[in-house]
């Protein structure tokens, strides 16, 4: 009957995680790319929104965020893309860091 109980609480446990969206996951590339491009601020906001939304530390996220990483650690060192899969991640940060501003700038009374 224990181990019953144990098993129970084993599977809520792992099937939480399932309940994020592909969206939130492209929040861990994006904050991984930044990583990669030592852009600390854009990097630790995505990190802050991912932790918000319980997602960030969690496998799927930390094999996210290390993708995003190495693609944007290539892109910093070489300044190239070499395919297609890389230009999305690209276009996904750039989007990520338009919002950012975007929300930023329509803060200041300037």
């Amino acid at each position: 009957m224990r181990m019953r109980g144990i098993v129970i609480m084993f599977f809520i446990g792992f099937s939480s995680v399932s309940f994020a969206s592909e969206q939130d996951y492209r929040l861990c590339t994006v904050g991984g790319y930044f990583s990669g491009t030592h852009d600390k601020f854009l990097s630790g906001l995505a990190a802050h929104i991912a932790q918000k939304k319980h997602i960030f530390g969690n496998p799927i996220c930390n094999a996210a965020w290390e993708n995003g990483f190495r693609i944007g650690e290539k892109l910093y060192k070489t300044g190239r893309v070499q395919d297609q899969a890389e230009e999305e991640i690209i276009h996904q940060a750039a989007a990520f860091s338009s919002k950012v501003y975007d929300a930023i700038s329509a803060r200041i009374d300037f």
